[in-house]
């Protein structure tokens, strides 16, 4: 019996040694397979690493300390240089691999990703996409992709300019999958879901503005990002002497941009959609200033229908709300006058069926504001953004307004300064991208103008004479609550934005109301 035990024995011992030997074998074996993997990829690709550590048994592969460079096939310029502390891939399925023609594993995990990429803006995206999808043969699938702690670095190719920096950036997507065998794009690849963290995001959205976002947090249905900031990175004087022609200088800053319910993808026609149920813009403040010593820019300015239907992708939020927002407008027309500025402030407002993917529903604006910081302002705006012949309703409901407080705008900008207390003003604009009307009705008390000189100091006392002359000093002189004004056909300038053409309409409409009879 002690002998049959004594034979069990070895033969167990023999086979946990060979099957020591067995794995040591299929480890050595996987480890020299992607060595040789990484030595015969092309000479453009360069993989460096400190160790390769395989675990056959449990599906486990490690990368230790690779390094990635990738070399312009044309210029020799080395367009991307990554740093890792590891790479690992866990739960590798051997079955899958073998019998289904499928790359399965359980997890991929990059660690401490250090990368930095030189984007040449001379190869489109789409070759980037066709290039990435062609190399797969197989249907890959992940049950989780995560990065920690990357810092990511995207240059301009030839300038070597920023284009995006990511100093920390992590990421996980659940059930990820590629199937280069599917014929629809939206098919292609797939997940179930995502997570997405990052801090300090720098962009250059072109090559005056910089977007900058302190943290953002985002998921397949909700993205949150907190210190949202637009700004142009130049100064104003400098940014006016790199301009050759008119162009907005821009200070936007958001406290909380938060989407909710959102989904994106691509449709069966392959376009690009993203939807979402709500947009939130928490305490944005905006100050916009335009220089207009610079030379005009006269290209054709497209209202905002237009602007929508040719977005080149389906677009559709549902509400957006602006919530304890502030704005102001500054424009300069004069050297040697500080810029006129116009403001509104404790702005909240709400956006419904912003997009073009609502057929004939109308897209709906309305805002309550403070006008130049004490007079009570609602607006409601709408269209069609469907409708083709892009005609738009623009109402409005201004509270007392004392003259004075518009001198800060007039008098550097038209050398106007204008005395006097508008009570309440309401007016209706019906127009299309070419001309409208305005009605306009009015209360108003002691309206003076004054038409000042050349130096913007002294009255012309004569000018302003012949202007009083013609306007009517209060609505009340006959004994009636409102003055009523109207003009027809205002003609745009083409030009200029749908805000200009708003002034114009406002513009003849006070100077029908001042100058008229006054009648309804």
């Amino acid at each position: 019996m002690k002998q049959r035990h004594k034979k069990i024995g070895i033969i167990i011992v023999v086979i946990i040694v060979f099957i020591a030997i067995l794995t040591f074998v299929a480890n050595y074996f996987i480890e020299q397979k992607i060595k040789t993997t990484i030595d015969d990829l092309p000479e453009s690709v360069k993989i460096d690493y400190a160790e390769v550590d395989a675990a056959v048994w449990r599906g486990n592969i490690k990368l230790l300390s690779p390094t990635i460079t990738v070399t312009g096939e044309t210029t020799n310029k080395i367009i991307l240089d990554a740093k890792l502390k590891a790479i690992e891939i866990n739960d590798v399925g051997y079955w899958d691999f073998i019998f289904n023609d499928k790359i399965a594993i359980e997890a991929l995990v990059v660690n401490e990703l250090v990368a930095k990429y030189k984007h040449n803006s001379v190869v489109k995206n789409d070759d980037y996409q066709s290039s990435f999808l062609d190399k797969i043969k197989q249907i890959v699938y992940a049950e989780k992709i995560t990065i920690n702690q990357a810092d990511i670095l995207i240059t301009n190719y030839d300038t070597d300019s920023l284009i995006l920096s990511v100093p920390k950036f992590n990421f996980e997507v659940e059930e990820f999958q590629i199937d280069p065998k599917a014929k629809a794009l939206n098919k292609k690849i797939g997940y179930n879901d995502f997570a997405l963290y990052a801090e300090n995001l720098k962009w250059a959205t072109n090559e005056y503005d910089d977007l900058v976002v302190d943290s953002m947090e985002v998921t397949k249905h909700q993205a949150t990002f907190k210190d949202f900031k637009l700004q142009t990175k130049y100064s104003r004087p400098e940014y006016s002497a790199r301009l050759k022609k008119e162009r907005d200088h821009f200070n936007l800053k958001i406290k909380e941009l938060r989407l909710s319910d959102m989904d994106f993808g691509f449709n069966k026609a392959e376009q690009f959609y993203f939807k979402s149920k709500n947009v939130l813009l928490n305490s944005p403040d905006a100050e916009i200033y335009r220089d207009k010593l610079v030379a005009d820019d006269t290209s054709y300015k497209l209202l905002y229908g237009t602007m929508l239907r040719n977005l080149g992708f389906e677009l559709g939020l549902n509400s957006v709300e602006i919530f304890e927002g502030q704005i102001a407008y500054l424009e300069k027309v004069n050297a040697d006058k500080p810029a006129g500025r116009i403001a509104f402030t404790a702005m909240n407002a709400t956006i419904s069926n912003f997009g073009n993917n609502y057929g004939d529903e109308k897209m709906a604006i309305n805002v309550k504001t403070t006008f130049m910081e004490n007079s009570a302002l609602e607006v409601d705006w709408s269209f069609k953004v469907a409708d083709t012949t892009d005609q738009f309703v623009f109402k409005a409901d201004l509270g007392t307004l004392k003259a004075q407080q518009m001198n800060q705008f007039t008098q550097p900008n038209l050398n106007v300064d204008l005395n006097g207390e508008l009570k309440q003003t309401y007016f209706n604009i019906s127009a299309t991208p070419i001309s409208g009307r305005i009605d306009l009705k009015m209360k108003y008390d002691d309206f003076e103008i004054s038409i000042l000189k050349k130096n913007g100091e002294e009255k012309n006392k004569f000018l302003s004479g012949l202007a009083n002359l013609f306007v009517s000093k209060d609505s009340e002189e006959d004994k009636k609550n409102y003055r009523y004004g109207e003009a027809e056909n205002v003609e745009r300038d083409v030009t200029k934005s749908v805000f200009n053409f708003v002034w114009l309409h406002i513009k003849d409409g006070l100077l029908s109301v001042m100058t008229g009879d006054g009648d309804k």
